[in-house]
Parts: structure tokens; C-alpha cells; sequence
């Protein structure tokens, strides 16, 4: 069976974010901080990560994500994000 890539990296950052609720409450770091934080396989890549989180905030918010905020750098410059989570 073939998966959906997008769809295997929105499950691991909403792994992450259950990850980051259970263990902190309200987080904030840079990007690489929440990368360490996404427990995935060799399918998902920061740059599908990026990609999610760019369309979660910019396009059209995800289930699942709510209570996700992202402050942005300079157009792609990961290592200036900052994300910060409160789940709702």
C-alpha cells in the first residue's frame, strides 16, 4: 500500500505536537528544536515539514494543528522560526 506523503508527515508533526503537550504544556523553539521532536521514518524530511507548517499558516490551517503558531524569519530561513504551541 502506498502512502500519502503528505499525510505521513502531518501525522508525525501531530505526533509531535501530542509529544510536546504531554511533556511541556506551551512550547517555543526554533525549527531544528521541533524537528528533534517530529518521531518519524526516513518518509517524512524537514523540508515536508516546512512545507505543511508554510501551508498550515499561510494557506489553509490543518486538523489538528489548532493552537499552532508560527512566527517567520526571512522566506526560508528555517532556523528562524519560531513555533509555539498551546493546545486548545
Amino acid at each position: 500500500m502506498k502512502h500519502d506523503r503528505r499525510g505521513i508527515t502531518i501525522e508525525a508533526i501531530k505526533e509531535a505536537l501530542s509529544f510536546i503537550d504531554e511533556n511541556w504544556g506551551e512550547w517555543e523553539g526554533d525549527f531544528q528544536d521541533f524537528m528533534a521532536n517530529v518521531i518519524s521514518d526516513e518518509r517524512v524530511s524537514t523540508y515536508d515539514v516546512e512545507r505543511v507548517i508554510r501551508t498550515h499558516t499561510t494557506a489553509k490551517p490543518i486538523d489538528g494543528f489548532e493552537g499552532l503558531s508560527v512566527i517567520r524569519g526571512e522566506p526560508m530561513q528555517l532556523e528562524h522560526y519560531k513555533f509555539k504551541y498551546k493546545p486548545q
